[in-house]
């Protein structure tokens, strides 16, 4: 998508000057090394911590982000064992640490690329573990099913609120640039590009903004407004490579029924709602996007149809995770399937495993990766709740199906925005 495009359809209906807030703060390598000390000290008091590692984001040789992935032992850990936010509450994050923590266990964490292969794990104590990469052959497909779930999850979300609202979460979006910048590499990795010159100058600017934002002064606002905005239109790039590439290829076998209207497929849950339509185009899904959240009160992501396919495939497990996904997705006029649908089917497996380690846990189910399930197991309490939750959510999906459609005024917000 052309910025210029860009901003003529957002000058329509967004403001026109932007307020940055949450900035980021220098931190030394001797408080860094200080912090570390502390947190592993705390952390070997922990029953059920397996290791601990890190995804760390760089700003200016300073390391002001670090993204905490920790490995619970599956066969110790339960839902009365202190969990690792008590560390953090103890020492504190010291504007160097992620609140929100990667909670997983041993099986999760070998698997790594196949559940998130945009965090990139170092080790910084406990065990050890050897993470198992898939094969050659199946690596684009772990990849694609990774990239489909980031984008129905709403991966644009941040993007389109800093660029329509102009309020710029400063700290979140450098952290999301990061995420970005090994979307774009993955993305690249799918499509076979070695070379792609709008998106590695993309990539350049923002190693540069974060090498040297300590001592940019005024202009680094500058700059983060500008990759704001191409950050979102290089998002809408990646949409439709990607789709023109299934199409190409067959990665995803494609069939719409004519006499429906759009939209084919829709995923509403209680955070998210992803609405995907044929004849997709990066300026008509913005003005879409737009005039859902005008209309509706909600941010709506617009997708490719191909897009759908990867859900469809996992409503055909018999796990919870599946069960969720069938109740929030709608499927009115297309059929088909993934190239490989088995990977689909096992990247399911690891989110369904996923889910459950949350649940043993006793963590909260609002999470991007399994589309914030509302789902519960175990006592018959539970059932019934469960079966209360999807039928809330059938409720939903036709009642956004209907609005999208013309055929009823939308009356308060659809779903809470997050």
């Amino acid at each position: 998508m052309d910025q210029n495009v860009c901003a003529e359809i957002v000058s329509k209906h967004g403001k026109e000057c932007y307020s940055f807030f949450n900035e980021p703060v220098y931190v030394s390598e001797e408080g860094y090394k200080h912090l570390m000390a502390d947190m592993t000290r705390e952390a070997q008091r922990l029953a059920g911590l397996h290791s601990v590692y890190m995804d760390e984001i760089l700003f200016g040789h300073s390391i002001s982000q670090i993204k905490l992935i920790v490995v619970y032992d599956a066969e110790t850990c339960d839902e009365y064992n202190l969990k690792f936010d008590q560390v953090l509450r103890t020492i504190g994050t010291r504007n160097i640490v992620d609140e929100d923590l990667l909670s997983i266990d041993q099986k999760l964490l070998e698997n790594f690329p196949k559940f998130d292969c945009l965090l990139q794990p170092q080790w910084v104590m406990g065990k050890k573990l050897n993470i198992q990469y898939p094969t050659a052959g199946e690596v684009r497909f772990f990849n694609i099913s990774m990239v489909l779930d980031l984008l129905c999850g709403g991966f644009l979300r941040d993007f389109f609120i800093w660029e329509v609202d102009r309020q710029v979460n400063t700290r979140e979006a450098l952290w999301k640039l990061k995420r970005l910048r090994r979307l774009v590499d993955l993305v690249k990795m799918i499509l076979r590009k070695d070379a792609t010159s709008r998106w590695d100058q993309y990539m350049d600017t923002v190693y540069t903004m974060c090498d040297h934002w300590f001592d940019m002064g005024i202009e680094r606002y500058r700059m983060l407004m500008w990759t704001v905005r191409e950050g979102m239109c290089i998002l809408f790039d990646l949409i439709q490579e990607l789709k023109l590439y299934f199409e190409r290829f067959r990665v995803v076998n494609l069939k719409l029924d004519p006499n429906v209207s759009t939209p084919y497929a829709l995923l509403v849950s209680d955070k998210i709602v992803t609405y995907f339509v044929d004849n997709w185009e990066p300026d008509s899904a913005l003005e879409k996007m737009i005039w859902c959240r005008e209309k509706l009160g909600q941010f709506i992501t617009v997708l490719p149809a191909s897009f759908s396919l990867q859900l469809y495939e996992y409503t055909k497990g018999h796990n919870a995770l599946s069960r969720y996904i069938k109740s929030c997705f709608a499927v009115d006029g297309i059929s088909g399937n993934m190239e490989r649908s088995y990977i689909s089917l096992e990247r399911c497996k690891i989110l369904n495993h996923y889910l459950n380690f949350k649940i043993k846990l006793g963590l909260s189910l609002e999470d991007d990766t399994i589309f914030h399930c509302n789902l519960r197991d175990g006592s018959t309490l539970a059932k019934a709740a469960n079966m209360m939750n999807a039928q809330k959510n059938k409720v939903r999906l036709k009642r956004v199906q209907r609005i999208l459609r013309g055929e009823e005024e939308p009356a308060g917000e659809l779903i809470e925005e997050g």
